[in-house]
């Protein structure tokens, strides 16, 4: 995956990887991932709960199998 900064030279993103709409494709009720609500621009790790007011959410990374 190849990342750059944004912008703003203050974070690192990736032009692969998309937030996904909570309305169109909801995570998992419970389950850990990033949240985020567009107007406020801030990412959380949280567990997921219908009508906490996320608009959208990504699945969090993992370790390639065998990596140290």
């Amino acid at each position: 995956m190849v990342s750059t900064l944004d912008n703003t030279q203050a974070a690192m993103v990736s032009a692969a990887a998309r937030w996904i709409p909570i309305a169109q494709q909801p995570p998992t009720q419970g389950a850990r991932c990033l949240v985020i609500d567009r107007a406020q621009g801030i990412a959380y790790v949280r567990a997921y709960r219908p009508g906490d007011g996320w608009t959208h959410w990504h699945p969090l990374p993992v370790f390639e199998r065998g990596e140290k």
